[in-house]
């Protein structure tokens, strides 16, 4: 907090704020009473001691006049809730750029969150990959993006970036939303750190703090939690306690678990399904699992100017996939371990040029399985270790046109993918190790940026921006392609007199086979002798099974200089138009340039490209802020995100078929495709708040184009059938997506009764090897919920989801994993 030039004030007490607030929240809270006022300007300063409507030298009424105060910070980003729509926080409606946030409050409010997925259903651009719906693990698209790391996924910045090949997405994320405080969207190019590599936006899982459980003025706080439901929601609950040291020193610890089974599907609806396989009884096989969830976390303000934080969140998962053949079940076991340590120091001085922060963290996800085949079960672990840090500066300075303000640092992390097996090597065969791990490999990457981004305040309406960024990878590893080729063996010709003492003559008692099988004695030396016409091959020819294994290295390395710019004008307080423009590059993944192997005990059907280039990504965004309070009451709020943007994507990676030379034929890989990849659409997310009772909804238009061709190198004359060279793999998301929320607040605003419909229209594949499968209908959800704080210390949540039983089938999903039946659920939270 800085005081600009005029008089001081004399001895005024503030009022002491300790929680998590907005700004505005803030600052009239710690100013309440005193007589003093405050304002703020477009680029989230607060101006103390400042009317809009009188002169800062005119002293009137008795009425304590300061000179101006500039008070700014980053606790705005630490705001956890807000009156916008999902719980938003105001500074998402400040932000010049494509955010969304997605609060505890709307979290805990969502009836049956099964997992974190559905915590992520409204947000507007965003959509959950439910096409391997048996795992607990999530699998974020934003704006048509998903998988291999194309959209970073974090959690309290440190990244998470395993991934598993199967018949449906890839990545994996594996967290629980016991303890996440909120999560932050950003869909466009992230410009500091949680950028680097990043093709289309970030997704940060926010972890609780001490201050959301410690009440004010306290020393020591806790939060038991327990909840229940109907359709095998059978248990979610957790504990945390948090205790504070002294003013500097905070500790928070808790658990979590969650129990579901085989959750029954809707049955409201034309919706065609095969009942086998994976649906039972309308019951979803498999789709059950149990969540163990531990938190620790401390922070320590060293001195005033450094802060010093350390978490570690630990997941463990129990689960199955498979399904009913022919009913005999075929169950593979899973468990799912995930760790993630960060570390964070934060120094602060009351210096304009230095606010920076350093960063480390590490992330090992690990998936156990017992693969269920006849004959027995086969124990596999996939993995993946990352590990990685940054350090980033803000310094601001004055110049002619306004405040300058200069981010600028370096971050940078390493992925280490590894798959385990027992021996499968099959002497003189096959290594069936490969049918795992091929397309799991093993090998590294690693992945260094450097950023710059400057922006200038001009008064309180304009705010330019520019930026560059420099990626640079490097990616290596080795792998083994295994050729399955039948060799023939020619038949052989009658059998010739034998000459065993190489005189030249046949021996005594070389032997003739005729055509019909007589035997002839050698007609000894000296004795003229025509052998019988042969007409067949006494020695029948053959064919015999060769296993060819190819070593291949792979070490690729490659970088690029991504700039970004952005302009934003306030013509008034409420509302801010922007535009913006940004390059974004991926490298290829571990898996994409590493594959070989192919479907379990088949090793045969992969390889790996080592010529695999990196996406490259532009876009624009033009969009609109509103933040507006007293609309038409005195009380209300009015809050409205839109934005238009266009991509095009050069160089998307898709599986594809490639020529391997060294065995002389076809193979699956991955492989860039021709011509430029076009997603545009428009998103919005607005919110009137009245208090007593709220109204908000998002809404999501997306016309997506990928490429759908390359080129298929083949040798001259070759007819081995390489098949048509179509993409596969290529997720299309709907064109719309609608959900609209609403509600009352009761009883002093103690009892809350809200309900939500979300609509999604249907999707159809019209890319590669894609076409015709994944084809899913158009449909409504409605879900109700409610809370009662009939306890200051007490709030009972109840609600219900899927209330019209619908039976459909998730966006991004497949007609195997259809979506839970209505659903009732209740649950209790006890503060202390």
């Amino acid at each position: 907090m800085t005081q600009a030039a005029g008089a001081a004030a004399g001895d005024i007490r503030v009022n002491a704020v300790r929680g998590a607030f907005t700004p505005q929240e803030a600052l009239a809270q710690m100013l309440r009473g005193t007589g003093i006022s405050h304002r703020f300007t477009s680029n989230r300063a607060a101006i103390i001691g400042a009317s809009p409507n009188v002169d800062l030298d005119v002293v009137t009424n008795g009425a304590t006049s300061l000179a101006p105060i500039v008070a700014r910070g980053q606790s705005d980003r630490d705001a956890d809730q807000g009156s916008g729509f999902q719980g938003t926080p105001d500074w998402v409606y400040e932000e010049p750029s494509s955010v969304s946030v997605v609060s505890r409050e709307a979290i805990e409010s969502n009836p049956a969150i099964r997992n974190a997925a559905d915590a992520l259903d409204t947000v507007a651009g965003v959509l959950t990959n439910r096409s391997e719906a048996q795992k607990p693990g999530v699998s974020v698209n934003v704006r048509g993006l998903q998988d291999m790391n194309r959209v970073t996924t974090s959690i309290d910045g440190a990244r998470q970036n395993f991934q598993r090949a199967g018949h449906g997405s890839y990545q994996q994320v594996f967290v629980d939303t016991s303890f996440v405080r909120s999560v932050e969207v950003e869909k466009g190019a992230v410009p500091g750190v949680g950028g680097a590599g990043s093709l289309g936006g970030l997704v940060n899982f926010r972890t609780i703090i001490a201050d959301d459980i410690i009440p004010e003025g306290k020393s020591w706080g806790g939060e038991v939690k327990g909840g229940t439901g109907t359709n095998a929601f059978n248990f979610d609950g957790s504990a945390v306690a948090g205790v504070r040291l002294n003013d500097d020193l905070s500790i928070i610890g808790g658990v979590s678990h969650k129990r579901i089974g085989d959750y029954k599907i809707g049955s409201d609806g034309d919706l065609q399904l095969t009942q086998g396989n994976t649906i039972v009884d309308d019951r979803m096989l498999y789709s059950r699992n149990e969540v163990l969830n531990t938190l620790l976390k401390t922070d320590w303000q060293v001195t005033d100017d450094l802060n010093f934080q350390l978490s570690w969140l630990r997941y463990e998962a129990d689960g199955a996939q498979g399904g009913d053949l022919n009913g005999s079940p075929r169950r593979d076991d899973e468990h799912y371990l995930n760790n993630t340590v960060t570390s964070v120091l934060a120094y602060d001085p009351e210096s304009d040029l230095v606010d920076a922060t350093l960063r480390f963290w590490f992330n090992d996800t690990r998936n156990d399985e017992q693969r269920g085949y006849v004959g027995g079960k086969e124990p596999v672990s996939y993995g993946m270790t990352s590990f990685g840090g940054s350090i980033e500066n803000t310094s601001r300075v004055d110049v002619a046109l306004g405040e300058l303000a200069l981010h600028y640092g370096v971050e940078a992390f390493r992925d280490e993918g590894r798959t385990r097996t027992k021996n499968l090597d099959i002497p003189g065969g096959s290594d069936n190790h490969f049918g795992f791990a091929g397309a799991n490999p093993s090998g590294k990457r690693t992945m260094a940026s450097g950023f710059l981004n400057a922006e200038l305040q001009h008064d309180d309406w304009l705010t330019l921006s520019g930026g560059l960024r420099y990626d640079h990878y490097r990616l290596s590893g080795t792998t083994v392609v295994q050729n399955q080729r039948i060799v023939v063996t020619p038949p052989q010709n009658c059998l010739a007199w034998q000459d065993m003492d190489g005189d030249g003559t046949p021996d005594v008692n070389g032997l003739w086979y005729d055509a019909d099988g007589n035997i002839y004695q050698a007609p000894g030396p000296g004795r003229e002798f025509i052998p019988p016409q042969c007409d067949r091959w006494e020695v029948p020819g053959g064919q015999a099974t060769v296993y060819d294994r190819f070593p291949v290295a792979v070490d690729q390395s490659g970088g690029a200089w991504l700039p970004s710019a952005k302009i934003a004008v306030q013509p008034f307080d409420w509302l801010q138009p922007f535009v913006s423009y940004s390059r974004t590059y991926r490298p290829p993944a571990i898996t994409e340039s590493l594959i070989s192997g192919g479907h379990p005990f088949v090793p045969f059907e992969n390889m790996p490209n080592p010529g695999l280039r990196p996406e490259r990504g532009e876009t624009w965004e033009l969009g609109v802020n509103i933040l507006q309070d007293a609309v038409f009451d005195p009380d209300d709020t009015f809050r409205m995100k839109a934005v238009y943007f266009h991509r095009d994507i050069e160089d998307y990676i898709s599986m594809g078929r490639m020529w391997f030379e060294p065995a002389q034929r076809v193979y699956t890989t991955f492989v860039n495709l021709d011509g430029t990849t076009t997603m545009n659409g428009v998103e919005i997310e607005a919110s009137y708040d009245l208090g007593h009772a709220y109204i908000g909804g998002s809404y999501t238009y997306l016309d997506t184009d990928f490429a759908n061709s390359y080129e298929l190198a083949l040798p001259a004359g070759f007819e081995g059938g390489a098949a048509q060279p179509s993409p596969a793999v290529l997720f299309v998301p709907p064109r719309e997506k609608a959900t609209l929320d609403a509600g009352v607040r009761l009883l002093d605003r103690k009892l809350v009764l809200g309900g939500r419909v979300t609509y999604v229209s249907e999707t159809t594949p019209e890319y590669g090897q894609l076409v015709g499968s994944y084809v899913n209908g158009a449909y409504t959800v409605y879900d109700l919920y409610g809370s009662w704080d009939f306890h200051e210390n007490a709030k009972l949540r109840f609600g219900v989801s899927n209330l019209t039983d619908e039976k459909y089938v998730p966006a991004l999903g497949t007609s195997a994993y259809p979506a839970p039946g209505r659903t009732y659920t209740a649950s209790l939270t006890i503060k202390f």
